[in-house]
């Protein structure tokens, strides 16, 4: 009982603690100069010179390799399924429709 009793106790003290938590971020410093694209065009593989369009896209991401993965295969995606069904500038159509028109 007395055990219980404790446990009932603290259990609040805990939760109050806990929302008086705070987080503290510190701000990134800002960029100089280009950005580095060298992960970006490892991704990119033959659409590397779209990663100056397409990086921002993955930006701050927590998982950024997966995410520039993902970008270019869905490039790749949409340049093949246009080449198939007999398109024009597939490529560019392709980049311009997940990275967005330049």
């Amino acid at each position: 009982m007395r055990f219980t009793s404790i446990i009932a106790l603290a259990l609040p003290a805990v939760a109050l603690a806990q929302s008086f938590t705070t987080v503290t971020t510190s701000a990134s410093p800002a960029p100089t100069g280009p950005p580095d694209l060298s992960v970006c065009e490892e991704q990119a593989g033959g659409y590397a010179d779209a990663c100056p369009r397409c990086e921002p896209l993955c930006e701050g991401s927590s998982a950024y390799e997966q995410c520039l993965y993902s970008v270019f295969s869905t490039i790749n995606y949409y340049d093949s399924q246009c080449w198939q069904h007999g398109g024009s500038n597939c490529r560019g159509q392709a980049i311009d429709k997940v990275c967005g028109s330049s």
